[in-house]
């Protein structure tokens, strides 16, 4: 890519990244991200200076052991809050729908053994009554003696604000039909302790949940006169009392928060209730960055773009970047902070893949232009590594190759006989016919040397058996010939025959040449013995000659298919044992 382009793509990067931090584009993934984050960090330790809150759960054991209906159970009320004022409580909580009218006409006397044992809790340490609303949402109100018994600060909304996915994280009193704030039920709690609510997450990683004890417990406890144990589970300590049955109250929270045993994705009201006020008392309300850091954020993971060029850095710089935004997000969980980990990895991540599906897109065009200028002039191979950048300068190797070298037996003859435009055509016909036949066994065209061709096998590509394909090419090329013949026959012309030489051995391969002229070629001694075997082949009367290195590394049946022609004189070389192959 352009320099130009790399710093236009880099600024609009950074730009998208800042617009996904500082817009919250990914909200759902990351409250999903944070959900992961308190499971995970669940058990932070509690200040010692906060009081411990107990449940007191209202749960199916209880509603078997009372016969009246839960509406109707003042008495029962009133007598629990007597006994966990007795115990030495600091304050109590009541998260239950209580009447908003008087039920005396009933039953006598019902409504005042409530009221008694509100008076009682609010005189040991304060009392808080929840307001629920109705189906419609709408709050409803409570019977006004209640009220009154509970004194001023004495109730408060059971409310909740849950985000999109329905699962309540956030503390907030606006929640007024116009915005306005209202004294929620937690916020009335933390306020009972001389502690001002903040808006904010809740964090469901302090503390490890909460012991729940069964209402009907509590009650026989007071009622058998075990003082002792109710102040063993209830003295200074914050209790609140509400519904723990399946189906009722039940909102959906990130964690499980009772000790018990692990809920679904639900809790009680009660315990999300527990959960905030603890948080409130803790001052441990998690606060998301603002908006302005977000985006500073998002648009520094932009700066991945520039790591963009090739996939393994991606990767590992991808990578790299999630991990510490992982490990940078628990730490700040763990202190109050909610950092935009999913924005800031989606940001890197759209930078980085857009930069390197650019450059690759780039690179494939680069590398059909490649093609579309040097694929006449080299072999497949050849053109396979420059397009993938290994024959880059002047590198070189030594490679263990078989040269094939061919030539066509009194073509220079035939030339002056016939007319050139006819000869050239001949010679194109049957050099574009030999070139397929050697790329076809994984050959390299070295090149072509008027009417012969010198090609070698095993570079730059390595082959297994690099003799084995140079004498199959050699078989495919005389088949061919033996075909060009009889079609040259039917037309009344003479037929061509061709010489072939095969040796092997190790040579030098690579770009030999000047700076603005190179040739992909091998270079060694093999190359000449494929030449002398290949001018040898006329005198004895062979179309193929091989060496005996070459006949050594094949197999039985191709040998078995070979003659032996005896220790022939090489012409700057040592003699050597040749084969033949018709």
């Amino acid at each position: 890519m352009k320099p130009r382009g790399v710093r236009v793509g880099l600024a609009l990067a950074v730009l998208a990244g800042m617009a996904i931090g500082g817009f919250d584009l990914v909200a759902p993934l990351e409250r999903k991200l944070v959900d992961t984050g308190f499971a995970v960090l669940q058990g932070l330790p509690v200040d010692s200076r906060v009081p411990e809150i107990v449940v007191i759960g209202v749960d199916e054991a209880t509603v078997a052991s009372i016969p009246q209906p839960i509406a109707l159970w003042h008495r029962e009320l009133g007598e629990l809050l007597g006994d966990v004022a007795g115990a030495g409580a600091r304050l109590v909580g009541v998260d239950l729908v209580l009447p908003e009218h008087s039920y005396a006409a009933i039953v006598p006397d019902l409504d005042r053994a409530l009221i008694d044992g509100i008076l009682k809790m609010r005189g040991a340490g304060g009392i808080v009554l929840a307001i629920t609303s109705d189906a419609g949402g709408r709050p409803r109100p409570l019977y006004a003696p209640f009220v009154a018994a509970a004194g001023v600060g004495g109730v408060g909304y059971g409310l909740w604000r849950a985000d999109p996915d329905r699962v309540v994280r956030q503390f907030d009193e606006r929640l007024g039909a116009n915005g306005e704030a209202v004294p929620t039920f937690a916020g009335q709690l933390a306020r009972a302790l001389h502690v001002e609510p903040v808006t904010g997450g809740i964090n469901y990683a302090l503390g490890n949940g909460f012991v729940v004890l069964p209402l009907i417990h509590v009650l026989e406890w007071g009622r058998a006169g075990d003082g002792e144990k109710l102040r063993q589970a209830l003295q200074g300590r914050i209790v609140l009392i509400g519904a723990t049955l399946p189906f009722i109250d039940r909102i959906e929270v990130p964690v499980a928060l009772a000790r018990e045993h692990v809920t679904d994705d639900n809790a009680p009201g009660v315990l999300v209730n527990a959960q905030t006020l603890r948080t409130l008392l803790a001052q441990r309300v998690v606060q998301p960055l603002p908006g302005w850091l977000a985006a500073v954020l998002g648009g520094a993971a932009g700066l991945a773009w520039l790591a963009g060029r090739r996939p393994l850095p991606t990767v590992v710089t991808l990578l790299a970047l999630l991990g510490l935004g992982l490990v940078t997000g628990a730490w700040a969980l763990e202190h109050d902070r909610w950092l935009p980990i999913a924005a800031i990895s989606l940001s890197a991540a759209l930078a980085a893949g857009t930069r390197l599906a650019l450059e690759a897109g780039i690179a494939w065009r680069e590398r059909l232009r490649l093609r579309g200028v040097f694929a006449g002039y080299v072999s497949p191979q050849v053109m396979h590594e420059i397009e993938t950048g290994r024959l880059d300068g002047m590198a070189s190797r030594r490679q263990f190759i078989c040269v094939l070298l061919m030539d066509l037996r009194g073509f220079t003859a035939r030339s002056e006989r016939e007319a050139p435009g006819r000869i050239v055509a001949m010679l194109n016909a049957w050099c574009e016919d030999a070139t397929v036949a050697i790329h076809a066994h994984g050959g390299t065209v070295d090149k072509f040397m008027g009417d012969g061709i010198l090609a070698f096998f095993g570079a730059p590509a390595p082959i297994a058996q690099p003799c084995a394909a140079g004498f199959a090419a050699a078989r495919d090329l005389l088949e061919r010939v033996r075909r060009m013949s009889q079609n040259l026959a039917a037309t009344g012309e003479a037929p061509i025959e061709v010489d072939i030489g095969l040796a092997c051995g190790d040579a030098t391969v690579g770009h030999i040449g000047a700076a603005t002229r190179y040739a992909y070629t091998a270079i060694g001694d093999c190359v000449n013995v494929a030449a002398r075997l290949e001018a040898l082949a006329r005198d004895l009367d062979y179309p193929l000659l091989l060496s005996e290195a070459v006949v050594a590394q094949l197999g039985a049946e191709d040998r078995a298919r070979l003659v032996s022609l005896g220790v022939q004189a090489i012409k700057g070389h040592s003699p050597l044992e040749v084969f033949g192959w018709r």
